[in-house]
């Protein structure tokens, strides 16, 4: 059972906010959400596969993710970086490929903070419409992401070597 839980906010008519404690320095869990070698490893929501995962953080550099979830489906997201302050803040935007919420983009912010050696991860995702907040919401993220950070929580409490 993991020591934290995925807390999940629905705020105003656009907005997701994904909250989620590691007890794990700043710098390593900033690392494990930017490190494309690492993010294969929690990424996938417990369900699947990372088959594609790109981050390029240079201002206007591409991201891309890509999960073969089996029975489930392909899922596919991507954007651009258009802020990076390590081991603060990410900000990017955000292309969910799936209908309704695919033909939105969003913004995407992850800040990290840490305090008595435990780091909170604050995600905001920000979308145009209420609508293609609502079909994200509804998606599953709370259940996929809930298994990723759960994925993420056990690399981190491996022995780092």
């Amino acid at each position: 059972m993991p020591e934290f839980k995925l807390e999940l906010e629905l705020r105003g008519d656009t907005e997701i906010v994904l909250k989620r404690q590691f007890r794990a320095s700043q710098e390593m869990v900033f690392k494990c959400f930017t490190d494309p070698s690492i993010q294969p490893k929690w990424l996938g929501c417990g369900m699947g596969v990372t088959t594609v995962c790109i981050a390029d953080y240079e201002i206007g550099g591409v991201w891309r993710h890509s999960m073969d979830m089996g029975e489930h489906g392909l899922f596919d997201s991507f954007g651009q970086t258009l802020e990076f302050q390590a081991p603060d803040r990410v900000v990017r935007s955000y292309v969910y490929n799936v209908p309704v919420i695919r033909e939105s983009i969003a913004t995407e912010t992850a800040s990290f903070s840490e305090a008595n050696g435990v780091t909170t991860v604050e995600v905001v995702i920000r979308h145009l419409s209420k609508e293609s907040r609502d079909g994200h919401a509804a998606s599953g993220i709370e259940y996929g992401a809930g298994l990723s950070y759960d994925s993420l929580e056990a690399l981190l409490a491996q022995p780092q070597g």
